[in-house]
């Protein structure tokens, strides 16, 4: 093993030392958005494989509260909704009817919610369904309603999209009309306003020694590490250099 790569391995051995796991058990596509976000914010961090085809998302231990505000700030890691094939799953019960009605609208709820959250600019939300248990044989029905939290980034304006997730959750749920749907907006906050000051206004957690990024809190054991193996690079040079000189003297 060269030098370039000795050095190298030194250098991971102390990045990994300084790193701290972030969410685990991520889809991919997840973990790339994630990881992509955090770089383009300047938080260092890698994707490691996990379990089961999913991914892990490891940062520097100094920016894991800043790491965690940002994902929070855009809606990561993502909700996971039921769908309707986990909600009625096959099993040797039997359900009172009152069960399949409660257990399809949590379906519905939960799959009106995940499609809006697809729509840019929303971070989350949850769809919350009210349909009455009218008599088929009484003149006098209830109707149904429908109410959509959704939380947003603050720099998306979703005031023209209101009419649109409207119409788009009246159309999803029979007997239900445009004026029996709700929808409420709420900005998300922004991750810099729960920062403590000295996160927020931090300078860069990092140096450059010999053209390669180290973390400040890493850089004596950086040196350190360097020593040992300049200590021992050169043990095993001195030490071939005199085998070659004993065979030499031993030769002539």
């Amino acid at each position: 093993m060269n030098w370039k790569a000795s050095f190298s391995l030194v250098a991971l051995f102390i990045c990994g030392c300084s790193q701290q796991t972030l969410y685990t058990g991520l889809p991919e596509k997840d973990a790339n958005d994630m990881v992509a976000i955090l770089l383009f914010n300047q938080v260092n961090c890698d994707k490691v494989p996990g379990i089961e085809g999913t991914w892990n998302i490891v940062v520097e231990k100094n920016q894991f509260t800043e790491a965690v505000s940002l994902l929070n700030e855009v809606g990561y890691p993502k909700d996971k909704f039921s769908s309707m094939g986990d909600v009625f799953k096959k099993s040797g019960l039997v359900s009172s009817p009152l069960e399949e009605r409660a257990r399809f609208m949590h379906a519905l709820s939960e799959q009106l919610a995940e499609t809006l959250t697809h729509i840019h600019g929303i971070v989350t939300a949850r769809v919350h369904i009210v349909l009455p248990d009218n008599d088929p044989y009484s003149a006098k029905t209830l109707p149904s309603s429908a109410s959509v939290f959704i939380s947003y980034l603050p720099q998306v304006n979703l005031d023209d999209c209101v009419r649109d997730i409207r119409q788009l959750v009246t159309n999803s749920i029979e007997g239900l009309t445009y004026d029996k749907v709700n929808v409420v907006l709420f900005p998300a906050t922004n991750p810099k306003e729960r920062l403590p000051l000295n996160l927020s206004t931090q300078k860069s957690p990092y140096t450059t020694i010999l053209s390669m990024k180290i973390a400040k809190d890493s850089v004596l054991k950086f040196w350190f590490f360097l020593g040992a193996l300049s200590v021992g690079a050169i043990a095993i040079l001195g030490g071939t250099i005199f085998f070659l000189k004993q065979k030499q003297s031993s030769q002539s």
